[in-house]
């Protein structure tokens, strides 16, 4: 798994990890769980995590990068 996005709110994480798998590209939502509980933990594990499988990075940063670009 890679990630290709973080967040520091759960909510703008699960936007992201819907959209992906809207095109087709299976997404993961690391910390998620973690930081629901403790949103202070969020700067120090990083923020929520969306990720990937390997084969599909180059799918989804071609999706946020044309996404960025609307």
């Amino acid at each position: 798994m890679t990630t290709v996005a973080t967040f520091s709110k759960v909510e703008e994480a699960h936007l992201l990890r819907m959209r992906l798998e809207d095109a087709g590209i299976p997404a993961h939502l690391r910390d998620e769980n973690t930081i629901q509980i403790d949103w202070l933990y969020s700067n120090a594990l990083g923020g929520v995590r969306v990720e990937v499988a390997d084969a599909d990075v180059d799918a989804a940063k071609a999706f946020l990068q044309a996404d960025a670009g609307e």
